[in-house]
C-alpha cells in the first residue's frame, strides 16, 4: 500500500468479487459445442479468464484446435473468422441467461464491502466483462447498490491493463489515485493500477497468476474479508 488513507477502493469483479467461473464454464462448452468441438471444462476456463470475452474463446478455441490435432499450434485464421463469430454469439445467446446461476460471490463479500463503506471508503466496480452483463450480474448478486460507478471492458476504449478505467473513475468520483487502490486477481490489475497511481491489493483466491517479483511489495489476499485489515 502506498501508505496514504485509501478513500477509494475498486473492485475487480469475475475472480476477486464473485466465483463467476462455473457459469462462464458452462456457456463457454455450449459455445464450442455450437462449432464442433468438446466442451473444456471449468478448470481449463478458469485459466482463460481475465482479458475479456473475445480473448477467451480465442483461447479456447486455439486450445481446442491443439487437441485436435495433437501437435502444439498458433491459433489458426479460423479461430478468428466465421468461427469465432458463431462461438460468440452462442456464448452470448447462453451467457444472458447464466450470469448468476452457478456462480456465487466470495464468501465475507457482502459483510466485507459494508464494512468499508460504513468507515467511508467508497467503492467502484472495474471489470473487463462486457458492461451490460457486469451491471446485471451486480444485480442479481445484490451487490450492485454498494457501488458508486461500474466500468466493464467496453465502458472506455481500453481496458485493464490500460490505467483509463481506474484514472477515468477517480476523476468521476473526485479521488486523487494516490488515494485509491485496486483489489484484483490477475496480472492485468496489477499493471493498469500501476500505471493510474493506484495501490493495489492482490486477490490471491482468484483466476489470475501474478509473479511474485512482479507483485513485489503490493499485499495480497488469501479471502476477501481481510481487506477490512488491510484497508485503512
Amino acid at each position: 500500500m502506498s501508505g496514504a488513507k485509501t478513500k477509494l477502493l475498486a473492485v475487480d469483479l469475475d475472480g476477486t468479487l464473485v466465483d463467476s467461473a462455473p457459469d462462464i464454464a458452462h456457456c463457454l462448452g455450449v459455445a464450442l459445442e455450437a462449432v464442433g468441438f468438446d466442451t473444456p471444462g471449468e478448470a481449463r476456463t478458469r485459466i482463460w479468464i481475465g482479458d475479456g470475452l473475445e480473448t477467451l474463446i480465442a483461447r479456447a478455441l486455439a486450445a481446442a484446435d491443439e487437441r485436435r490435432s495433437g501437435t502444439p499450434s498458433p491459433p489458426s485464421e479460423r479461430a478468428t473468422g466465421e468461427r469465432q463469430a458463431e462461438a460468440l454469439a452462442a456464448f452470448l445467446a447462453c451467457y444472458r441467461h447464466n450470469l448468476f446461476r452457478r456462480s456465487r460471490l466470495y464468501p465475507g463479500a457482502e459483510v466485507t464491502l459494508d464494512a468499508l463503506l460504513a468507515r467511508g471508503v467508497r467503492l467502484c466496480c472495474i471489470t473487463n466483462k462486457r458492461i451490460a452483463f457486469s451491471e446485471s450480474l451486480l444485480e442479481q448478486a445484490g451487490v450492485r447498490d454498494r457501488f458508486e460507478l461500474v466500468l466493464g471492458g467496453d465502458s472506455l476504449a481500453e481496458k485493464k491493463p490500460s490505467p483509463l478505467p481506474l484514472v477515468t473513475a477517480a476523476e468521476a468520483l473526485g479521488v486523487e489515485p494516490a488515494s485509491a487502490t485496486l483489489v484484483g486477481d490477475s496480472h492485468q490489475d496489477l499493471r493498469s493500477a500501476r500505471a493510474a497511481g493506484f495501490g493495489f491489493v492482490l486477490a490471491a483466491y482468484g483466476y489470475g497468476k501474478v509473479d511474485a517479483a512482479e507483485l513485489g511489495s503490493s499485499p495480497r489476499i488469501e479471502r476477501l474479508a481481510q481487506l477490512e485489515t488491510l484497508i485503512d
